[in-house]
This record gives structure tokens, sequence and C-alpha cells, in this order.
């Protein structure tokens, strides 16, 4: 397999909502487009929805993975956000799959932008991992 950035990321992405799944999170949607912004997986658990940015590297030379987001990335996903929510909640609450195909609208209370760091081998194995919680916060 050739080793692009989109192919690297897409492999981020999938490691990131399986570790999501795992934490308890639930997954409303994966690349999720509107209003000129995207994100990569939206999650909720425990009344909160996130917003989650995956970044995923094979080295540091271009800095950590964070470091590619900034308040112009964290304002392109929040324009997604307002879309989504527009499109697919309803008095506070969005829907929620759960296994056996039930869904059920569920309220949430908070919402934030989180980042998954993912550090991958050459041959794209995970060496590590960094849940950056509230990227909003942390800049």
């Amino acid at each position: 397999m050739k080793r692009t950035a989109k192919g690297i990321g897409n492999i981020g992405e999938h490691i990131a909502e399986r570790y999501l799944r795992k934490k308890g999170w639930r997954i409303i949607a994966r690349n999720y487009a509107a209003n000129g912004g995207e994100i990569d997986v939206v999650g909720y658990r425990f009344g909160t929805l996130v917003y989650f940015e995956v970044k995923a590297r094979t080295g540091e030379q271009f800095g950590k993975p964070a470091d590619a987001v900034d308040t112009a990335k964290l304002s392109r996903i929040k324009n997604a956000s307002l879309a989504l929510k527009a499109a697919h909640s309803k008095n506070g609450k969005i829907p929620v799959f759960y296994p056996f195909g039930i869904k059920l609208m569920r309220t949430f209370r908070r919402e934030r932008i989180d980042v998954i760091e993912i550090y991958l081998t050459r041959d794209m194995k995970v060496r590590g991992m960094n849940h950056i919680k509230d990227m909003e916060n942390q800049l």
C-alpha cells in the first residue's frame, strides 16, 4: 500500500474510532462535511457531543500532529458542527445508534472539540496515541 497522507489519515481515523468505541463512545458520524468544514469523527457519551479531529503521523519532521490544528481549522470544524446539528438534532437531542439497530434521541448538554494524535511506525503499526480534550482551551 502506498503511504499517502490520505491513506495515513484513513488508517488513523479507523484506529481512533476503535479506540473511542472501546472507551464507550457512540459514533454518530465519520467524515461529516458541510459549510466548508469537515469532522473526522463525531461521538456521544454521557450527554457530551464531541467533534474529534484525528491527526496521524509516521514521523515528527513536521511537528506533533496536534500542531496542525489551529484556530482556522477549529473554525471549520465548528461550521460543520453547526450544519450537523441543524440537520440531525431536534430540541437539544441527537440520534444515537445502539446495537441491534436501536436508535434513541439523546440529550447533549455539552460540546467540545478533541484531537486524537496517532503516532504510526513506517509499517503502519500504532506506536503511540494521545487524546487531547477540549482543544479550543489548549490553544
